[in-house]
């Protein structure tokens, strides 16, 4: 009896390390068929305007000598970010969180079914079907200024009438 209690304790970690693994395999094939590690790249090309824009506010953009330099810095930035986005610490990270939220069977099965033509689809429309609903939402926020503003306008004259009311 003690010999395989002690049998099933000195094999548990074995058993235990060999379960992350294939834990850790699964996470890491479903972000591969994903292009996980692809889609942080395109959110930082996607940043790229905004990151320019960070800069050009500061110059005088009939210099051209400073709107090279405010290209320069962006190109900079952006390196920063690609770099952080091919990091060893991202890619672990990103590994975790899938651990965290599935399971391997859970994982499996994803792999298994974005491998087949409709997940394959589904791979390659969604990220135009982001696009699209990213447009969309901007339009129509945008829209939403004008009550965006007078809301603004109207918090002002309250937090006015507040301030006046406890003096």
């Amino acid at each position: 009896m003690k010999k395989t209690l002690l049998l099933m304790v000195l094999c548990l970690p074995v058993s235990v390390l060999a379960d992350d693994a294939a834990h850790t395999a699964s996470a890491k094939k479903l972000i591969d068929i994903l292009n996980i590690y692809g889609s942080y790249i395109r959110t930082v090309e996607d940043l790229r305007p905004s990151m320019l824009s960070q800069y050009v506010r500061f110059i005088d953009k009939e210099n051209g000598e400073e709107a090279l330099m405010a290209v320069s810095y962006s190109h900079m930035q952006t390196k920063i970010l690609t770099d952080f986005y091919h990091s060893e610490k991202v890619k672990n990270a990103t590994v975790d969180f899938y651990k965290e939220s599935f399971t391997i069977e859970e994982l499996d099965a994803a792999v298994e079914f974005y491998q087949t033509p409709v997940g394959q689809k589904l791979i390659n429309e969604l990220p135009q079907l982001q696009q699209k609903l990213q447009l969309f939402f901007a339009s129509e926020v945008n829209k939403l200024q004008p009550q965006a503003e007078r809301l603004m306008v109207d918090f002002k004259k309250d937090l006015k009438r507040l301030r006046d009311a406890q003096s």
